[in-house]
C-alpha cells in the first residue's frame, strides 16, 4: 500500500471509531433531552428530507470513473478541467431544484401522517426547511469531496471528517443545554455543512490546483454521463427506500414513539455499515484504474476479495459482540422503552452483512458501466419491501418492518448479485465466500462459546459492560492475529501502523 493509503485507511479507521463514539455517548444525550417522541420527531422529519438524497443522480458515484478515463487521456488536465465544470454546473442546478423540492415538502407536512399533535406540526416545519437547506448545501460540496478522493488526497479527506464528528457534539450540547431543541441541532447541522464547503472548496482550489472549463459543454461528454449515471440514480432510489421508507411508514402506522425505538436499531446497524466503508473508499481509485487501463478480472477478484477479507475481520466483531450484549448495551445506553432495539439492531446487522462485505463490487460494476440489472431488480425488489413493510409493521411493528428489509436484501444482495458477479462481472465469487469462510467458522464458535459465559454474567452497570467488550475483543482479535489472518494481511497491516507511526513523528 502507497502511504497515502496506508495513514487513509489508519485515518479512516480513527474517524470511524470517533464518529461511533460521539454517536454513541451524544444520541442518549439527545433522546433524553428531547423526549422520546420529539427524537421519534426529528428522526422522521429526517428520513423524509433524505428523500431528497437521491436528486444527485448518481453523478458523485460516477466521477471518479469519468476521472480515471480523461486522466488516461494524458491531454494535459483539458479532459479533467471541462469534466470538473460541468459537474459544478450538473451540481448547481441540483441545488436549485432540491431547495424547490424542499419547499414543497414544507408546504406539504401533512405527509408526515395524521398522528403528530399541532405543535409537532410546527417543529417539524422548521426541521424541514433547515433540513432542506442543509441538503442543498451538501449537492455543491460533492463536486470537491470527489476531486479530493480521486485525487487520493485521503489523509486531508479523513483529517476534516475527524473534526466534523469532533464538532457535532461540541457545538450541539451548549444548544440542547439552553433548550433550542431538535431546530437547535438541525440549524447548528446546516451550519458545519456551510464550514465544510468553505474548508473544501479552498483546499482543492488552492492546494490541489483544482481547474474548470465553462465553455460550451460537452455533448458527447454529457450523454455518457446521463446514461452512466442513471441505474445509479435508480440505485440510490432503491437505498433510500430501503433505509428511509421504514420510519416514514412507522410514522404513518404507528405514531413517534416507534419511530425513535427503530431509529435506534437503525443507528446501530448503520455503525455496523460504517465499518466496510474504511477500507474499500482507499482503494476506489486504484479499481478504476484496473478497469480502465488494465481490463484484468483476475486481479479485480483479488482487490474484491481482499477487502472483503479485511471487511469480514471488522463486521463480524461488531456483529457476534453485539449479539452478546446488545441487551445490556441498549438498556445502559437510552434507558428503558427501547427493549425491541435490540432484535431488530440484530435483523438490521444481518441485513447489512452480505452487501457490506461486498462494497467493492458496486464500485467494480460502476467502474465496468455495467451496473444497470442490479438497479433494476433492486428497485423491483425494494416496491416488494414497502409493500411487505405495511403487512408486517401492523403484525409485529419495529420487529417486523426490519424483517422486511432482511428478506428483501438477502434477495437482491444475497441471492442475485452473487450471480451476476460470478456470471456477467467476472469475479469469481466461489472465491471471494472460501476466502470468507476460512474465518467465519472460527468467529461463530468463539461468539458460542462466549454466550455460554455471558449467559451467567450480570452486565447491568458501565463497568462490567465495557470489561466484558475489551476482554471479547482482545479474545477476537488473537484468535484472528494467530489462526485467521494470512501473512500478506498481517505484512500489510504492520506496514500501515509503521507508515502512520512515521507520519505522525513527521
Amino acid at each position: 500500500m502507497n502511504r497515502q493509503i496506508s495513514r487513509g485507511v489508519a485515518l479512516s479507521m480513527i474517524a470511524q471509531a470517533i464518529a461511533i463514539l460521539v454517536n454513541l455517548v451524544f444520541t442518549p444525550f439527545m433522546a433524553r433531552i428531547l423526549g422520546q417522541n420529539e427524537y421519534g420527531l426529528y428522526q422522521l422529519v429526517q428520513s423524509v428530507v433524505n428523500y431528497l438524497n437521491v436528486m444527485n443522480f448518481g453523478f458523485t458515484s460516477a466521477y471518479i470513473s469519468f476521472y480515471a478515463r480523461e486522466k488516461a487521456k494524458e491531454d494535459g488536465g483539458e479532459g479533467i478541467a471541462r469534466l470538473n465544470g460541468m459537474f459544478l454546473r450538473i451540481f448547481l442546478v441540483i441545488t436549485a431544484i432540491s431547495a424547490v423540492a424542499g419547499a414543497l415538502l414544507v408546504n406539504h407536512i401533512e405527509l408526515l401522517g395524521t398522528r403528530l399533535t399541532e405543535a409537532e406540526y410546527v417543529t417539524a416545519r422548521r426541521l424541514m426547511i433547515l433540513m432542506a437547506l442543509n441538503l442543498a448545501v451538501s449537492f455543491p460540496n460533492s463536486v470537491f469531496t470527489v476531486y479530493i478522493a480521486a485525487r487520493e488526497r485521503f489523509v486531508f479527506k479523513q483529517v476534516t471528517t475527524i473534526l466534523n464528528y469532533l464538532l457535532i457534539p461540541l457545538c450541539n450540547l451548549p444548544v440542547l443545554y439552553l433548550g433550542r431543541g431538535s431546530v437547535g441541532v438541525a440549524a447548528v447541522t446546516l451550519g458545519l455543512s456551510l464550514l465544510r464547503l468553505a474548508v473544501n472548496m479552498i483546499y482543492c482550489l488552492r492546494k490541489l490546483k483544482m481547474r474548470f472549463r465553462f465553455g460550451r459543454m460537452d455533448r458527447a461528454l454529457f450523454l455518457s454521463l446521463v446514461g452512466f449515471t442513471f441505474f445509479i440514480f435508480l440505485s440510490d432510489v432503491v437505498d433510500q427506500l430501503n433505509t428511509s421508507v421504514d420510519k416514514f411508514l412507522l410514522g404513518r402506522l404507528l405514531g413517534t414513539a416507534p419511530v425513535a425505538v427503530y431509529s435506534v436499531a437503525f443507528e446501530l446497524s448503520t455503525y455496523f455499515t460504517f465499518c466496510s466503508w474504511v477500507i474499500p473508499e482507499m482503494f476506489v481509485p486504484e479499481m478504476n484504474r484496473v478497469v480502465v487501463e488494465e481490463r484484468d478480472d483476475r486481479k479485480l477478484t483479488e482487490i474484491f476479495t481482499r477487502i472483503g477479507r479485511y471487511n469480514n475481520y471488522i463486521l463480524l466483531l461488531v456483529l457476534t459482540g453485539f449479539i452478546l450484549c446488545g441487551k445490556s448495551f441498549i438498556r445502559l445506553w437510552v434507558g428503558d422503552g427501547y427493549e425491541t432495539a435490540y432484535l431488530a439492531g440484530v435483523i438490521l446487522m444481518l441485513a447489512r452483512y452480505i452487501p457490506a462485505v461486498q462494497t467493492m463490487g458496486v464500485n467494480i460494476q460502476n467502474a465496468k458501466n455495467m451496473h444497470q440489472p442490479r438497479s433494476v431488480i433492486y428497485f423491483g425488489i425494494a416496491c416488494v419491501n414497502v409493500a411487505a413493510s405495511i403487512f408486517l409493521i401492523r403484525r409485529w411493528g419495529v420487529v417486523g418492518t426490519s424483517l422486511g428489509t432482511l428478506g428483501a436484501i438477502v434477495l437482491g444482495a444475497g441471492l442475485f448479485m452473487n450471480l451476476y458477479y460470478q456470471k456477467r462481472i467476472g469475479l469469481n465469487v466461489l472465491t471471494f465466500w472460501k476466502a470468507l469462510f476460512r474465518w467465519t467458522p472460527l468467529a461463530a464458535a468463539l461468539c458460542a462459546g462466549a454466550w455460554l459465559v455471558v449467559r451467567n454474567l450480570s452486565l447491568e452497570t458501565w463497568p462490567a459492560l465495557l470489561g466484558f467488550i475489551v476482554i471479547y475483543s482482545v479474545l477476537y482479535l488473537l484468535l484472528l492475529w494467530f489462526a485467521g489472518m494470512n501473512r500478506k494481511e498481517k505484512e500489510d497491516i504492520l506496514q500501515a501502523v509503521q507508515s502512520f507511526r512515521g507520519g505522525a513523528k513527521g
